[in-house]
């Protein structure tokens, strides 16, 4: 089964989420398979250089109009985080399913509002945790939940990593 993806903003995470998508299949062949439809910017120039670096099929510049399409099933928002609440409000309202980067909201009252958006319109939604993926965390939560490690008191980890991996991004 695929899913016909319209992802806003390309620069850091739109090339994180990018990279994703086109991976997802190796690692999980048996889940949904995305299609990269379209990449929203406002920058024409910028957008269409990232559609075609990262394999999307094609780019616009109004995210509104990726809400009109019959041909996007996800709206994934990597738009400045000001953004999301507007993006996701309006993708809801239009049936489409949702991913938002983190952080979901600028408060705790949009984020509500956000999530309680969704669930009224019967939408699939998450928000783009870190390493929610990672074989070492999926590990982690096979363990827990198949009660190998007893019952968790308190957990403090740490991922090392270096955000500077592409400094012209």
């Amino acid at each position: 089964m695929d899913i016909r993806v319209g992802m806003i903003g390309y620069k850091f995470m739109g090339k994180a989420h990018s990279h994703a998508y086109r991976d997802l299949p190796m690692f999980f062949p048996e889940a949904v398979k995305p299609v990269m439809k379209l990449v929203c910017g406002r920058d024409e120039a910028g957008v269409s250089q990232a559609a075609s670096q990262f394999g999307w099929e094609g780019y616009i510049t109004d995210w509104r109009q990726l809400l009109e399409r019959d041909d996007i099933d996800l709206i994934d928002i990597n738009a400045p985080s000001d953004a999301h609440k507007e993006i996701a409000l309006a993708a809801v309202k239009a049936g489409k399913h949702l991913l938002c980067e983190k952080p979901m909201a600028l408060t705790l009252a949009d984020a509500r509002e956000m999530l309680y958006a969704a669930e009224e319109e019967g939408v699939k939604h998450m928000v783009g945790f870190n390493y929610r993926f990672a074989p070492a965390v999926q590990l982690a939560k096979k363990l827990i939940q198949e009660g190998r490690i007893g019952k968790i008191y308190h957990f403090r980890g740490l991922f090392l990593q270096d955000w500077i991996v592409d400094p012209g991004a």
